[in-house]
């Protein structure tokens, strides 16, 4: 029987649905008889749980409705019993019942609306009145207006109460309320008892202290929600008035507002871990308290987070040693505030209270490090902060690893859990952001030799230059390594899976991406010399190379990381020196070249399917020795002083060298993937060949030939017949440029014999083997005169060589129709295009510029308009005719 599944009943893990045979990360058995059993009992206690919270949101309900008749008068309605049940009110009621259908707005949410909206006049009502119409009374009877007004807001509650107008008493309490600090407002202004000499905040802080404690005696008195939650979040405000009285710093306030938070805290602990039962009843039941300690709670944990902001941002910006220390009191106050609310509270979520230990922890953090400010030398601030960092977060991945709470499983202790939890994410996250206050000096230091590298390649006389890194920035990035170290060990001991486990592979990556340049900056951090770094930096990513080929299946994609990262760097550093650069692309040429060949050779014929999960990186490092020869030849050109035509040479070598590996590779079982690759890109080198002597017609016609020859030699492998096409086009292409150079009018007379040729064996070829394609056999012999001769025809005046091209274009077009071969249809019926274009040209110039230059805008727009009317005809006919020349061979 399958049934859904929140998730493991051991470890907690989602399972989805259908769950599977076992749990994923615990192995837990999830299939016979005893786990059909415990799915029983779990969805039993869940039915339970959700049973008896409904039962406590109907047992305050109750409760309310019977104190209600209770306290009403012995003649009011509703005093002698509930009434009938009202009609569709289920007998249990479901969970998320909202009564009747039909209603958008229900009764209650429409009452507490009207009850907000009434309210907020009245105060405001009142308000005007104080101000605006105060001075029209005498001091008599501005005393009896607002004392009269305040009384019966106050008093009006509990006849309210005994009519069961609960949601209406707590309104009038509320304005009450108001009236009270309008009261002393008015108070003051009228200047009673010589209140107008104290000063305005003090005078505030007073009255708001003494309003809070009134309120919150007045809501517990009379069983009033509200007031009780206005009292305890005005006990907010006097603190912070005092400390505006007294003429306080920046620090100052920060204390108040964390130690007022923390009175609310305390006065809600003692609440509701002490008298939970009484609270309940004296607000209305269960439901009611947990959404007043809820709000109050979000009130005075934000209260307290901005005062913890408050001091944090301070921290960084205190003039003086004395005023860092003054500092520290409101730190304090909001780490022990955090660990309070993270181990005393146990009904906050679990989030919650990370974030409390969390914020602890950068206060502890923030508080050492702004002390060593003043201590430490200006480059080493950071430091002071990365320090305590890195051994708080150290701590707390041994306390995640010795409990097994790196995800909160359900066995571990909640308040232990999320201490671990919330202390190594906050200490993690100030290490990363120390870390990244560094990196200017860290990139700065890794760039240095590529940036006198530009230099030195374009200038010959490069000036002296001074590699070094600062010892602070580095000591920060060597404690995160060490941290990232420790959760990687942790973190693979406790994992069920460490291979497949995504946490530790994320540490291992970052692990080696940081270590590695730790690692290669320590030689220019003691003062080594240039030379030495470099050969530091080689050894190490020939070290890693020789390690992967020793050992090829072990841990292969860390070890490839740090070769990546540490190559990489190696050959950014070698550009600041030409021998260098040299010596460490040969030596990367070549341990690439050795690393595909190991990675992709299969150790055995069963291991054919290693080899192919492996053949991405073989192909990579193939293409990377292939890329490392061309640089080589590049920079040993330019390095001797040849010209780039000359130097391009060197890079078709290159080239050469790769389709004869590519070649080689294609042999051996399961590396045909870097065969491909090695050859991709050893076209590409002869492509920038190609480019290089662009500016050198005799240059790049030998080029072309050497190409062309090469291309013919590729052609000899079975897999690749079709490169004779490409390197016949080379061969033709270089004696264009060749009969371009010797100023040749009338290249017929060397193009023709060649054609001639080509046809001859073209044709031969196809009588003797009918499946040849008909670019193989005339491709090359038809282009080999036409698209000389249609370059000639454009430089050409005489009207006799158009009309012969013209006349032999129209032949082969016809006789490609007739034979329905693709090769003479598009080359002669491109070149009798391209011939007849040329013939029109003159003329359609000379007929643009006698038109009007709106006719041409105006063809061009009705031409859309027609192509767009008949698109999908033109689609299907362009379909077809794209079928019919493919049918051809």
């Amino acid at each position: 029987m399958q049934m859904e599944s929140p998730g493991c009943p051991d470890c907690g893990t989602p399972l989805g649905s259908p769950p599977p045979a076992s749990c994923g990360r615990c192995g837990l058995p999830l299939t016979g008889p005893d786990a059909y059993a415990l799915w029983q009992v779990t969805r039993e206690l869940n039915a339970l749980d959700a049973r008896r919270s409904w039962l406590m949101w109907r047992r305050g309900e109750l409760l309310g409705s019977l104190r209600a008749r209770r306290d009403a008068p012995a003649g009011a309605p509703g005093a002698g019993g509930a009434g009938p049940v009202p009609a569709g009110a289920p007998v249990f009621a479901p969970a998320g019942w909202a009564g009747p259908a039909g209603r958008e707005v229900s009764a209650p949410s429409a009452r507490t609306v009207l009850l907000i909206v009434g309210g907020v006049l009245v105060v405001v009502a009142a308000l005007v009145f104080t101000v605006v119409s105060w001075g029209g009374l005498g001091i008599g009877g501005r005393a009896a207006v607002l004392l009269a007004l305040t009384a019966c807001a106050l008093a009006l509650p509990r006849l309210l109460i005994g009519r069961r107008l609960t949601a209406t008493a707590e309104a009038s309490a509320v304005v009450g309320l108001a009236l009270v600090l309008l009261d002393g407002y008015a108070a003051r202004e009228a200047g009673l008892g010589g209140l107008d000499r104290f000063g305005t905040a003090g005078y505030w802080a007073v009255l708001t202290a003494l309003t809070a404690v009134g309120a919150a005696a007045y809501g517990w008195w009379q069983r009033l929600r509200l007031p009780l939650a206005v009292g305890l979040l005005m006990a907010l405000l006097p603190g912070l008035l005092l400390t505006s009285a007294e003429g306080g710093g920046t620090q100052d306030y920060a204390t108040a507002m964390i130690a007022t938070a923390a009175v609310d805290f305390a006065l809600l602990y003692a609440l509701t871990r002490a008298r939970a039962t009484a609270v309940s009843d004296r607000l209305g039941g269960a439901r009611a308290a947990t959404i007043l300690v809820t709000g109050v709670r979000a009130v005075g944990g934000g209260w307290a987070l901005l005062g913890g902001a408050l001091a944090i941002t301070y921290a960084f910006d205190a003039p003086s040693q004395a005023e860092v220390m003054r500092n520290w009191v409101p730190l304090g106050l909001f780490a022990l505030l955090g660990v309070a609310l993270c181990r005393g509270f146990r009904a906050l979520p679990f989030a919650v209270r990370c974030g409390a230990e969390g914020a602890a922890v950068v206060a502890l953090i923030v508080a050492v490090g702004s002390g060593l400010r003043y201590a430490v030398p200006t480059e080493w601030v950071v430091a002071g902060y990365a320090a305590p960092a890195a051994v708080i977060a150290a701590w707390a991945a041994m306390s995640c690893a010795r409990g097994g709470r790196w995800e909160q499983p359900a066995y571990a202790p909640p308040a232990q859990a999320a201490a671990a939890v919330g202390e190594l994410m906050a200490a993690s996250t100030a290490l990363i952001l120390a870390a990244v206050a560094a990196l200017p000096n860290i990139a700065d230091a890794l760039t240095r030799p590529a940036v006198q590298g530009v230099t030195v390649w374009l200038d010959d006389d490069s000036p002296r230059w001074n590699w070094e890194v600062a010892s602070a920035p580095l000591v920060v990035l060597w404690l995160l390594v060490a941290v990232l170290v420790a959760m990687t060990v942790l973190r693979t001991r406790t994992a069920a899976e460490p291979r497949t486990d995504r946490m530790a592979n994320a540490l291992r990556l970052a692990r080696t991406l940081t270590a590695v340049p730790a690692l290669l900056l320590l030689p220019v951090a003691v003062g080594l010399p240039y030379e030495w770094v470099l050969t530091v930096a080689t050894v190490g990513s020939v070290a890693v190379v020789a390690d992967v080929v020793r050992r090829p299946r072990a841990a292969l994609a860390s070890r490839l990381v740090a070769l990546s990262a540490a190559g990489a760097l190696t050959l950014l550093w070698a550009v600041a020196d030409r021998s260098a650069v040299l010596v460490v692309w040969g030596i990367a040429a070549a341990s690439a070249a050795v690393l595909a060949h190991v990675v992709s050779a299969p150790e055995a014929p069963t291991d054919r399917l290693t080899s192919r999960s492996n053949a991405p990186v073989a192909s990579v490092a193939g293409a990377f020795a292939v890329l490392a020869l061309g640089v080589e030849a590049i920079a040993s050109g330019v390095t001797a002083g040849l010209a780039w035509h000359g130097t391009a040479f060197a890079v078709l070598a290159a080239a050469g060298v790769s389709a004869c590996a590519a070649a080689a590779w294609l042999r051996s079982p399961g590396r045909e993937q870097v065969s491909v690759a090695v050859e991709c890109t050893g076209y590409a080198l002869a492509a920038i060949a190609l480019a290089l002597t662009a500016p050198n017609p005799a240059a790049l016609s030998l080029a072309l030939a050497v190409c062309g020859v090469a291309g013919l030699g590729v052609a000899l492998r079975p897999d690749r017949r079709r490169a004779a096409l490409a390197g016949t086009g080379l061969l033709i292409a270089s004696s264009w440029v060749r009969l371009a150079m010797a100023d040749v009018a009338s290249p017929e007379a060397y193009t023709l014999p060649v054609t001639a040729a080509a046809l001859l064996i073209g044709h031969r070829r196809r009588t003797t083997d009918p499946g040849t394609s008909s670019w193989t056999a005339y491709g090359s012999g038809l282009s080999a005169t036409m698209l000389p001769s249609l370059a000639a025809t454009w430089t050409d005046g005489s009207w006799v060589r158009p009309l012969i091209l013209g006349a032999a274009a129209l032949s082969v077009t016809v006789i490609g129709v007739r034979t329905r071969l693709q090769a003479p249809l598009l080359v002669g019926g491109g070149v009798l295009v391209l011939a007849g274009l040329h013939e029109l040209a003159p003329t359609v110039v000379q007929v643009f510029g006698l038109l009007p230059r709106w006719v041409p805008l105006a063809g061009a727009g009705l031409l859309l308009l027609l192509l767009g009317a008949t698109y999908e005809k033109r689609i299907e006919e362009a379909r077809r005719l794209r079928d019919t020349v493919s049918g051809m061979r």
